[in-house]
């Protein structure tokens, strides 16, 4: 996993550091596409934390929309649906269980292509960061009022 799981190691930061509420679940997955569309139906808002490869910068944080991602559609396997053109399906066809807000959070990794557990010094700092800046933005988020 390396580097490329720095999203698993930000969600279980964000698991041991932000008490338990009724209204705010974490999901530790690994799919794509109407997958992840699937996954995140029917909640208000979503944030979605992940890796993206860089040659240049490391450890950079940076967020989009999905609008932002609209024109980088992209998928290895030529009759997978990737995640914005599963989102635009769903938009159209079930527009009501889309979430309010989908914030996407990664950090730039170097490729890599060795498997091992933990992170390189440089991603490890930046999923701390990254960590910390979105237990600001769960704490600022108002509770669901069921």
């Amino acid at each position: 996993m390396g580097d490329d799981g720095v999203g698993i190691h930000v969600l279980r930061g964000l698991k041991k550091k932000i008490p338990p509420r009724t209204d705010l679940e974490f999901k530790e997955l690994g799919v794509g596409g109407i997958k992840l569309i699937e996954e995140i139906l029917d909640y208000r808002t979503v944030f979605i934390i992940d890796s993206i490869e860089s040659t240049t910068t490391l450890g950079k944080i940076k967020e989009f929309s999905p609008d932002q991602l609209k024109y980088t559609q992209y998928e290895s396997a030529p009759h997978a649906v990737n995640f914005m053109t599963a989102l635009e399906l769903y938009q159209k066809l079930e527009p009501e269980r889309i979430p309010e807000k989908i914030r996407i959070f990664v950090i730039t990794i170097k490729p890599e292509f060795t498997f091992k557990e933990n992170l390189t010094p440089t991603i490890q700092a930046a999923a701390s960061r990254l960590t910390e800046l979105l237990i600001n933005e769960i704490s600022r988020m108002p509770p669901l009022i069921s």
